[in-house]
């Protein structure tokens, strides 16, 4: 699969592990913290090491827009 996941206008810049464990706890999906890090982000101290695996709820795409909607809402209710 190639090209983008999310489309640009609705993707989150740079969002953090702990953004991502709170909009899926939000949602009511269960997930799972690993301590993975790609080996094209190692060295990268400005990333922070680790993916969540969130249960098959939705399908992929619909689970990632969730998410992106729910760590946008959460970012403006903390501004």
């Amino acid at each position: 699969m190639e090209g983008r996941k999310i489309a640009k206008g609705l993707a989150i810049k740079d969002p953090s592990l702990t953004e991502i464990e709170e909009a899926a706890r939000h949602l009511n999906l269960d997930f799972e913290i690993s301590q993975a890090q790609y080996p094209n982000d190692q060295g990268k101290e400005e990333r922070t090491p680790g993916r969540i695996l969130v249960e098959k709820k939705y399908s992929k795409s619909k689970s990632m827009k969730l998410l992106c909607d729910e760590i946008r809402r959460i970012r403006q209710d903390t501004q």
